[in-house]
């Protein structure tokens, strides 16, 4: 056990101590910590039940994200909080065109609301970002806010509406960002 894993373990035994001898203290609760790391083959199959959650006739099939995961690379985060999976990003970089892509962003619905998709969002556009893209697109779905919210506070723009972009006769967003590492370089 390291010095650091010690002095937390010494931290949390006196904080609880000293709880159980005083009640007029404030009772905190520690909540765990969400981790972000980058996906397994092992990871796909909760990332589809996190799809279909999300995304419910619209989720990618199962194949489809392990041929994703097999050509994303880098670019496939899980968010996890004790070895649960409560959400992932998906996206891909377009090398010949220094453009990124945003394919998927899902959170499970029992842990919305704790900024999970906003997180995966910035650690994947830090990843594209670090791989000279100039600017990082996305297609989102006209009633989505809560995605369309995360996005425009990351700086995305919507710059059309297409009403079949999928093929699938519904609606959807193209949003772009230009890259950080483009606007300090101009």
């Amino acid at each position: 056990m390291s010095l650091e894993d010690r002095s937390m373990k010494n931290i949390k035994k006196l904080l609880q101590k000293e709880i159980f001898k005083n009640k007029n203290l404030l009772i905190l609760k520690t909540e765990p910590m969400i981790s972000i790391r980058k996906a397994t083959v092992d990871d796909l199959k909760k990332v589809h039940e996190i799809e279909i959650l999300s995304f419910k006739e619209g989720s990618y099939p199962l194949f489809m994200l392990r041929q994703l995961f097999d050509i994303s690379e880098d670019y496939f985060l899980i968010a996890e909080e004790e070895d649960k999976i409560l959400g992932y990003a998906l996206g891909n970089l377009v090398a010949k065109e220094e453009q990124g892509w945003i394919l998927s962003l899902g959170v499970h619905p029992g842990a919305r609301g704790k900024q999970i998709g906003k997180t995966l969002t910035k650690e994947l556009i830090g990843l594209l970002e670090d791989n000279d893209c100039k600017e990082i697109c996305l297609t989102v779905h006209p009633d989505n806010a809560s995605a369309i919210k995360i996005y425009k506070t990351l700086d995305f723009e919507i710059i059309t509406l297409s009403d079949n972009y999928y093929l699938d006769n519904e609606p959807r967003f193209l949003m772009k960002k230009e890259a950080v590492s483009n606007i300090v370089n101009s």
